[in-house]
């Protein structure tokens, strides 16, 4: 029976100057039937410092602090996964009722602490999968771009609502 796992991806970072190196490498949790969960809130400069995110995370579960708010712009719910007060993990996407945002955050809770890390990267251009090349393990650190726009990483409640932090023991 397959697991959840986390894959990492080469992808064209936001906002990378013209004329540089623009890929980064981020991770993204997928369950057994290859939706996915959550993905990671930072690109790395390497697959091996992605990766020592992924297992630094998993080794962390009992620190880590999830919260559930709104994307100012939509008012759609989202979530995020806070460790040290630093994001290291957000939702695949957002969701229009707190119920379904709540049921996927468990989701990604649930499979966390127990999903295989796939060896190797696989390239992505323009959302699409275009290869699969395995890497082998190499320095690199965060190179701190934010996956999404930093919009919605301000989880502005709507107004009269304030952002939930949950007790990760739960």
């Amino acid at each position: 029976m397959q697991r959840s796992r986390f894959v990492f991806l080469a992808a064209p970072m936001p906002g990378a100057p013209q004329g540089q190196p623009n890929d980064g490498v981020l991770w993204m949790l997928v369950s057994p039937n290859n939706r996915p969960l959550g993905r990671g809130a930072v690109y790395h400069a390497a697959y091996a410092g992605c990766r020592e995110s992924v297992l630094a995370l998993q080794a962390s579960m009992d620190r880590i602090v999830p919260v559930e708010g709104t994307v100012p712009a939509s008012g759609q719910w989202t979530w995020r996964i806070e460790l040290d007060e630093v994001a290291v993990a957000l939702s695949s996407r957002s969701y229009l009722r707190a119920r379904e945002c709540r049921y996927n955050l468990d989701r990604f809770l649930e499979a966390l602490p127990h999903a295989e890390v796939v060896p190797g990267t696989r390239a992505v251009r323009r959302g699409r999968r275009a290869a699969s090349e395995p890497t082998t393990p190499s320095s690199g650190g965060t190179l701190g771009a934010p996956l999404v726009p930093p919009t919605r990483l301000a989880y502005r409640p709507a107004p009269g609502i304030e952002p939930r932090r949950r007790d990760a023991s739960r």
